[in-house]
């Protein structure tokens, strides 16, 4: 409980107010009191004018104490007149303390008011706009659907076209193949026939062909001895051959994987002498005869190149290399 202090005296609110209470009492009871204290007097003064000298003593005694009551009566008087301002005092402030907390929850109360309707107006116009988001999203997604649909539409009509053209482009070209067809059929019966005559022109050249023991000592192919025969050999596809015409000038010259040179030609007598050059080894081939398997030996393949001279002229031989198959397998 807070406590009011009234010059060097501190006391309670409560204590305060009874004690201001007490002081309230009717004044009825201070007058009896003086009339009692009169009467005292008077019967004392009485009694002093009869009794002796002592009597006075008495007297001044009573008048000290009369004075010691009136002085703390009167102190008491203003104690109870002071605590009574603080209490005015007090209870003024309480009173404003009050009327300031009344304006202020009031103005909290309109601003909350205040706050509570712009939320409300702002939730308003958020709805408003989602509402109006809302539908215009719906138009665009029709307008965009439309203009969807219609594409579709468009394009399904362009490939419509196209599949028709593409069926009308594969109707004419059936058509085409068909005749077509119909024509190589007729182009395959002529090249049968055609290979049919060459198979029978190969009988009988392959008849005419000969085997002859090259200069080696080993039994050597077929030999042609003129260009029909060179060609039918080459159909028969044993060998590979290289058909060259060798002048005596001009030095070393390459036929297939391997050179030649050409040293002598006795057109008289129908003989050469060559130089092979086969896997940086030259070996000589001295006074052969037209037509004479000339045979050497190389890396590339287990059997034996050959050489054949059809025709010796002047300064020139003329004839072809056969190679063997064998040498093609081997390097792959």
């Amino acid at each position: 409980m807070p406590l009011l202090k009234t010059g060097g005296l501190a006391i309670g609110l409560g204590s305060a107010i009874s004690f201001a209470e007490a002081l309230r009492a009717p004044r009825k009871e201070d007058k009896r009191e003086n009339t009692e204290m009169a009467d005292y007097i008077e019967n004392t003064e009485n009694s002093n004018s009869k009794g002796n000298t002592g009597g006075l003593v008495s007297m001044l005694l009573v008048g000290g104490a009369l004075v010691a009551a009136l002085g703390g009566w009167w102190y008491q008087s203003t104690q109870v007149t002071m605590v009574r301002q603080e209490l005015a005092q007090t209870q003024q402030k309480m009173d404003q303390m009050q009327s300031q907390m009344a304006t202020s929850i009031s103005a909290a109360r309109s601003d909350v008011s205040a706050a509570v309707a712009n939320m409300n107006e702002q939730v308003d116009l958020v709805r408003k706009d989602a509402v109006a988001g809302a539908r215009n999203a719906q138009v665009t997604a029709k307008r965009q659907a439309g203009a969807v649909l219609n594409t579709l539409s468009a394009k399904n009509k362009e490939l419509t076209e196209q599949i028709d053209q593409m069926k009308t482009e594969n109707a004419q070209k059936s058509v085409e193949v068909a005749e077509t067809l119909n024509g190589i059929k007729g182009e395959v019966g002529t090249v049968k026939t055609e290979v049919s005559a060459t198979r029978s022109e190969l009988s009988a050249t392959a008849a005419d062909l000969k085997r002859a023991f090259g200069d080696m000592g080993v039994m050597s192919g077929l030999i042609a001895t003129n260009s029909t025969e060179l060609a039918a050999l080459k159909k028969l596809g044993e060998r590979d051959y290289f058909e060259f015409t060798l002048p005596k000038s001009g030095g070393p010259q390459r036929v297939g994987d391997i050179r030649l040179t050409l040293k002598k030609a006795d057109v008289k007598r129908n003989r050469f002498t060559l130089d092979v050059l086969a896997d940086d080894k030259r070996v000589e081939k001295k006074d052969r005869t037209i037509n004479e398997p000339v045979q050497f030996y190389t890396s590339a393949a287990r059997t034996p190149y050959e050489v054949v001279i059809n025709e010796v002229r002047k300064d020139q031989v003329i004839g072809y290399l056969a190679v063997p198959k064998v040498k093609a397998m081997a390097k792959r």
